[in-house]
């Protein structure tokens, strides 16, 4: 054991219950009434609302814990208040359950914004490699190429921090709460246990946390991007292709040039359409989403792998 380790779980072990053959922290919370923990600024129907500063002092005191540690909540409370401690335990997990919903729907925008800047970056690639094709830059082609190359991968590098870098505290908050709690019990003023659950079979069955839903996910997000960066790839490509057509062409043949580049902008724009449709999808906006996903995922894949 590290000498660290072994000092911290010390002095641990005289403010906590520590169970150091099982490895877990009994962390006791004492509130002198119910309404300590409770948002009296929000109306409920039946349950009751949970302050949210409740919530981040428990992760607070979680972070103190060393991470070999499994944790379990011991809320101690001397005055109900005729409040329901049923209705308390259940209303932490309807709280914690609604902030899982929230950072699943957070991570749906990183990523959707991430694409969208990514989608632009390589479209002025794109631009800046058919600029230079044309010589459209006149003298001055080496320096405009850089300024270009430059701010498409601003573009680039800024989807990469939006998707994978941009901390979410909100998200580690949550992460670390589900990850380290086992369980939560309340007691009451005499140190008599009331109610507990076990915390890991409430979390398994919160929607989107099952394989096949995350899954289904992956395969909108994923596909839908593609699609869109496709999309704007056949759009450039077809708006830049359309001058040289004129250019380079006469009669016939200038009607097979101009037709060839028309075709990349419907392309581009029917990917645009049902890209932005799966994205849309995968934030869980639009009408008949949850049907919607079984004809846009064959299409998509249909539509990608002619493209490849």
């Amino acid at each position: 054991m590290r000498r660290e380790f072994y000092h911290e779980v010390k002095i641990l072990n005289k403010y906590y219950e520590i169970d150091e053959e099982n490895y877990i922290v009994t962390i006791p919370l004492k509130y002198e009434r119910a309404s300590d923990i409770i948002d009296l600024n929000v109306t409920t129907k039946s349950n009751y609302a949970i302050k949210e500063d409740v919530m981040a002092d428990i992760v607070d005191k979680i972070k103190k814990i060393p991470p070999a540690f499994k944790i379990k909540l011991k809320l101690l409370i001397d005055d109900f208040e005729d409040y329901d401690y049923n209705e308390l335990l259940a209303s932490i997990n309807d709280f914690l359950e609604l902030n899982h919903y929230a950072i699943i729907r957070e991570k749906k925008v990183f990523f959707i914004r991430a694409i969208i800047l990514l989608a632009i970056g390589i479209s002025i690639l794109v631009f800046n490699a058919f600029g230079n094709k044309n010589n459209w830059f006149s003298n001055n082609n080496n320096i405009v190429t850089d300024v270009v190359n430059i701010v498409a991968w601003v573009f680039v590098w800024q989807a990469t921090t939006v998707a994978f870098l941009t901390p979410s505290q909100y998200r580690v908050n949550s992460n670390r709460f589900k990850l380290r709690v086992i369980s939560i019990a309340i007691y009451n003023k005499d140190n008599e246990l009331l109610v507990e659950e076990m915390t890991i079979e409430k979390f398994n069955k919160w929607v989107g946390n099952k394989k096949h839903e995350r899954f289904e996910r992956i395969c909108l997000l994923f596909s839908g991007g593609a699609l869109l960066v496709s999309a704007t790839i056949s759009l450039i490509s077809g708006i830049s292709n359309i001058p040289m057509a004129f250019t380079s062409a006469e009669g016939v043949d200038m009607f097979i040039f101009i037709l060839i580049p028309v075709a990349e902008i419907i392309t581009g724009a029917v990917e645009l359409l049902i890209g932005v449709s799966a994205l849309s999808l995968f934030y869980g906006r639009g009408p008949f989403r949850k049907k919607s996903r079984f004809v846009f995922l064959p299409l998509m894949v249909i539509i990608l792998a002619l493209e490849i």
